[in-house]
């Protein structure tokens, strides 16, 4: 038996090494590929996994990333048998504490007035870039045997793969279009609140699919009622916040000892979280909530940058983690067809799905153009449904490794179309004089 220092230096040492990879796969991915950080780190957290480098026997030491074994007693017996989650519950649950400040800071920087302004346009596209590819990724794993309809709990998996297609990332379209400087633009604005839009939606429809994966049970008025708590408590946390973000602002702003405004923010993101979470919800729909009704006030301002700091820390871990858990041998085995079959039914899924809305709410070619590319990158949110339907035991290691591949290829791809989209001249709006705001996009508008 190990002692308790033992212990605590063996995980200090696999932490150092967790960090130290994603910061050599971030530098790797940023300034020699040129594509965003994360996927530096995803890939990072599979060479060094426990199914992979990490799974490597090192003589008296064993593997350095081993896969945890839980007891289970059967027949009066007890089994060990490996975890439904192949990392230490310790690194599982510093990924999900960064899961939740990452959702918490997106919350924050998203700008809520032009959220509301652009809330039609944004909602009716969100809509159309969640029922399509979630459509597109139940069929998938319908065709590909991972899931039947025989049961409930064997149509579990297709609408959990479904709910993981729905997702856009936040953090990656922003980057891009940051780095493009055109964040401001009617699409740019669009963009951002319909991946907000069909972030949520995904987290909903993620929501209901666990209820029914809890209870067993898919009739209409369970999935009504699971529907109207998740979208009850997300609406009301959102508007109470909003309501009393000033006073909330004002409160924590009062302390002034150093470090007080950030922790009780903090706090307050874990408070979030944790209340979602006792209400039936991802715990990143609290932190996003909270952050989202904050934005606006002057704690935002005051915890900006030590949040940027502390996420730099932290939330490459999540995403080494996450990569950590991709089982390749599996997907090589059985699942390499449906990863490219999943692969192109993602990118196809939200060209189409927000490319054609974006037609009937004001944009031309050119605009919808931007908003399909934009709505491309899965990114976190996806990582974070997968994470969830792995550590819950409804999806295995080989639908798993799938939505990753899903993952990294339309987040490597939506940038090299995104930036050449967003750079061509002209506006993206059918009619650009009806908006005072859009004579900073460009010159002539392109014909529909």
């Amino acid at each position: 038996m190990e002692s308790p220092a033992e212990l605590v230096a063996e995980l200090v040492l696999r932490l150092a090494v967790i960090l130290i990879a994603a910061k050599i796969g971030a530098e790797i991915a940023e300034r020699f590929l040129k594509v965003p950080a994360l996927l530096g780190e995803l890939v990072a957290g599979i060479a060094i996994g426990p199914f992979a480098l990490g799974g490597i026997v090192i003589g008296s030491f064993g593997p350095f990333f081993h896969i945890p074994v839980e007891a289970e007693i059967v027949d009066g017996a007890i089994h060990y048998v490996e975890s439904v989650i192949p990392v230490a519950p310790e690194f599982f649950f510093l990924s999900q504490v960064a899961a939740v400040l990452l959702l918490f800071q997106a919350g924050l920087e998203t700008n809520r007035p032009q959220f509301i302004k652009y809330a039609r346009p944004a909602t009716i596209i969100a809509l159309g870039g969640v029922i399509v590819p979630f459509a597109l990724g139940v069929v998938a794993t319908l065709i590909f045997d991972f899931a039947d309809t025989d049961s409930i709990a064997g149509f579990v998996p297709a609408l959990f793969v479904g709910a993981a297609m729905t997702a856009t990332s936040v953090g990656i379209t922003a980057r891009v279009l940051a780095d493009v400087n055109k964040l401001h633009i009617p699409e740019g604005v669009t963009i951002m609140g319909a991946a907000v839009v069909d972030d949520v939606l995904g987290v909903l429809i993620l929501t209901v699919v666990i209820g029914i994966n809890d209870t067993g049970d898919v009739s209409a008025g369970s999935v009504a009622l699971i529907a109207l708590k998740a979208i009850g408590f997300w609406l009301g946390l959102t508007i109470v916040g909003t309501v009393l973000s000033r006073h909330i602002s004002k409160a924590i702003t009062w302390f002034k000892t150093t470090g007080g405004v950030l922790g009780l923010a903090l706090g307050i993101a874990f408070l979030a979280a944790g209340l979602a979470e006792l209400f039936g919800l991802a715990m990143i729909i609290g932190s996003y909530s909270i952050g989202l009704a904050l934005s606006d006030t002057d704690l935002k301002h005051r915890i900006e940058e030590p949040m940027g700091t502390v996420n730099l820390f932290i939330v490459p871990i999540f995403f080494v983690v996450v990569g950590m858990q991709v089982d390749i041998p599996a997907i090589f085995e059985g699942a390499l067809l449906f990863g490219v079959v999943l692969s192109v039914f993602g990118i196809v899924s939200k060209l189409v799905g927000a490319g054609i809305p974006a037609l009937f709410v004001g944009f031309n070619r050119l605009g919808a153009t931007r908003i399909a590319w934009g709505m491309l990158p899965r990114g976190e949110v996806a990582l974070v449904v997968a994470g969830i339907g792995l550590s819950t035991g409804v999806i295995g290691s080989e639908i798993f490794g799938v939505v990753i591949m899903m993952t990294l290829v339309t987040t490597l791809i939506a940038p090299l179309f995104l930036v050449p989209a967003t750079q061509r001249p002209g506006s993206g709006l059918r009619h650009p004089e009806s908006d005072p705001d859009s004579a900073i996009v460009g010159t002539e508008p392109d014909e529909a």
